[in-house]
């Protein structure tokens, strides 16, 4: 070691002892009086162990309002969720009406085409007649053609008897004597050959006006069947277009259906996560309240529609019976349960006093039987004393309202401040008083300032913490506390 290092250690442990120097207390107790002496180097030790819980409960009050700035937007997070969900169920109901409204189009175009289909059968039935009646006409024609063909072959063989009887004529002009002995026979058979050519002629003409009007019926068929063949290819394009656009309707209504199943697998998903993170953040806040001492089943009791009884008889069930509509139904159900619940467990969380209402403290006692620093007997302590620097600011460890604000025997000047949901805490032997009864507070608001008024024996908070009137271990909420801070309620 050199000599300049030798010469700055006495220099530096003088100037400590002109900073920090030796004192001494003097306490008088009936009559006795006795000192206590605290060195240079007791001094710096409990600076240096106020520094360092300094140090650390502001970083742990940075940390809870870091937290709760968290929590605030993760709060936010859940509305906007919620306003999505709303959203995307105003969307489905959309789709459900756009898919009612295409399923009534098809149910009209499937009538029309059934009432097209009507009209070409009947379209086919009144071709079938009338090619019916064509063929019907087709052979009237053919029987009247056989006819004139017989009755030329009949006015041949006439010909051919009159060119015979024309020779007979004339052979008989010269056989005039033979031939008057049959000439009145030969006049009546020519009488009645020409009787019969006069029906044959009056036939002739009859069977000609029916071939007229079979030519006619025959013409008018053709156009009629011409017009159909013309109505039966309108029908048939007609339905081709129809067909076509019930595909391209088919085709719409797959793609509408699988955007919605797609739709309905992303809001089963976002419901399942939120469903999830809100399980999460209702488990850590039941252990941040039970590990405050609070019965979690009376401060935040679960509604009667919640509780676990089940029965009935056993009916078997496969997963393919289940629907759709039953899984958004169960998931509903459950995230609407959960956010109720961690609704009320929030109202609670935010009540609950988990940080301690000073910066500079130490526990000079805690909760539970003690003795009692002025008779020296055994007594129950309902709180924690917190001694710290006088005047020191002490904050209010929650939200709540001032139930209580003045001066009470052997508490001094006291602050009580009402939570809700049954809790309560209590700030004693105050010097000074910086709020008024009804007053609202907030988490952290400097409610009075440290002292030692009332039966104190020195500068200290004396602070309770109570439910339904009941006292509870303090020391439990501030170590929960210290569980928020080691997690994320989101």
């Amino acid at each position: 070691m050199t000599d300049d290092a030798r010469g700055w250690a006495p220099r530096l442990k003088g100037v400590v002892r002109r900073v920090i120097p030796e004192r001494q207390v003097i306490l008088r107790t009936e009559g006795e009086t006795r000192y206590i002496r605290l060195t240079t180097g007791v001094q710096l030790a409990v600076v240096a162990g106020w520094l360092a819980v300094a140090g650390w409960v502001g970083f742990a009050t940075v940390g809870y309002y870091t937290q709760g700035t968290m929590i605030l937007a993760k709060n936010q997070a859940i509305d906007r969720s919620r306003h999505a969900y709303r959203k995307l169920l105003d969307q489905v109901s959309d789709y459900q009406l756009s898919i009612v409204g295409i399923t009534r189009d098809l149910k009209e175009t499937e009538a029309h085409l059934r009432r097209l289909f009507s009209q070409n059968e009947a379209l086919k039935q009144d071709l079938t007649s009338t090619a019916v009646a064509l063929r019907t006409s087709e052979v009237e024609r053919s029987r009247i053609a056989s006819s004139r063909v017989a009755l030329g072959d009949q006015l041949e063989l006439l010909g051919s008897e009159l060119r015979q009887i024309t020779g007979k004529n004339n052979a008989l002009e010269a056989h005039i004597g033979t031939l008057r002995r049959h000439l009145e026979t030969i006049e009546a058979e020519k009488a009645e050959i020409a009787a019969e050519r006069a029906a044959l002629d009056d036939r002739m003409w009859a069977l000609h006006n029916d071939l007229e009007a079979s030519n006619s019926k025959v013409a008018l068929l053709q156009n009629n069947v011409r017009a159909l063949k013309g109505d039966l290819r309108t029908v048939i394009l007609e339905r081709s277009a129809i067909a076509s656009d019930n595909d391209g309707l088919h085709g719409q209504l797959s793609a509408l259906r699988r955007t919605l199943e797609e739709e309905r697998d992303l809001h089963r998903t976002e419901l399942r996560r939120i469903s999830d993170r809100a399980q999460q953040n209702i488990r850590t806040v039941e252990e941040v309240i039970r590990r405050t001492g609070l019965k979690l089943d009376t401060i935040v009791p679960l509604p009667n529609k919640e509780l676990m009884g089940q029965g009935g008889p056993f009916v078997p069930y496969h997963p393919d019976m289940r629907t759709d509509d039953e899984d958004d139904d169960t998931l509903r159900g459950s995230l609407n349960q959960r956010l109720e619940r961690w609704s009320k467990l929030q109202g609670v969380f935010v009540a609950l006093p988990l940080v301690s209402p000073l910066s500079d403290y130490r526990i000079t006692s805690r909760y539970g039987p003690r003795v009692d620093p002025f008779n020296g007997r055994t007594a129950m302590h309902d709180g924690l004393d917190m001694a710290g620097p006088y005047k020191q600011p002490v904050t209010s460890t929650a939200d709540g309202e001032v139930a209580f604000a003045g001066r009470r025997s052997r508490y001094g000047r006291v602050v009580e401040i009402d939570h809700g949901h049954g809790l309560m805490t209590r700030y004693a032997h105050l010097a000074k008083i910086t709020v008024r009864r009804g007053e609202a507070v907030k988490l952290g608001r400097t409610i009075g300032l440290l002292g030692s008024s009332g039966r104190s024996s020195g500068p200290h908070v004396h602070y309770e913490v109570r439910y339904n009137g009941k006292a509870l271990n303090p020391a439990k909420f501030l170590k929960a506390g210290s569980y928020v801070q080691s997690k994320e309620v989101n």
